[in-house]
């Protein structure tokens, strides 16, 4: 029985990748490490978003994709949308740094709570609160060795 439960699961999760990457109309359920409660989504546009538990709506289907939670910050995703600019959301859904930058680093590369980010080729700074430290009006910041 477990082994095709097993077989199962892997057809179904084959199926969700293979849907999401041609674009396919497919409806996909499947439960993320962090939030843990929260259930990823994608809508016929092939747009994802998030539901809680309960089926309420946390982050509605608007991304064109929505990357792990803690690869950059703890209780933070990185978010892409249609136009290819990228943010932040937290673990409560809300955007803490608007999907406006072309690009952004990890944070620590230059300084402990900072991560460089583009606009137009231009760079500059956000701190981990969000904000942005340095507007993005430089041509170029090179990391200086230590």
């Amino acid at each position: 029985m477990r082994k095709y439960l097993f077989l199962l699961f892997l057809s179904a999760g084959s199926l969700a990748a293979h849907a999401q990457k041609d674009q396919i109309p497919f409806k996909s359920f499947t439960s993320f490490e962090k939030p843990s409660e929260w259930i990823i989504v994608y809508a016929e546009d092939g747009l994802m978003g998030y539901l809680d538990s309960a089926g309420k709506e946390v982050v509605p289907a608007i991304y064109e994709n929505i990357h792990p939670f803690g690869e950059y910050k703890e209780n933070w995703a990185r978010v892409e949308t249609l136009e290819g600019l990228t943010g932040f959301i937290d673990s409560t859904g809300k955007v803490v740094v608007e999907p406006k930058y072309e690009y952004i680093e990890k944070f620590g590369a230059y300084k402990a709570d900072w991560a460089l980010v583009s606009v137009y080729d231009h760079y500059g700074f956000i701190n981990t609160k969000g904000e942005e430290v340095v507007a993005p009006i430089y041509a170029e910041i090179p990391i200086l060795k230590r």
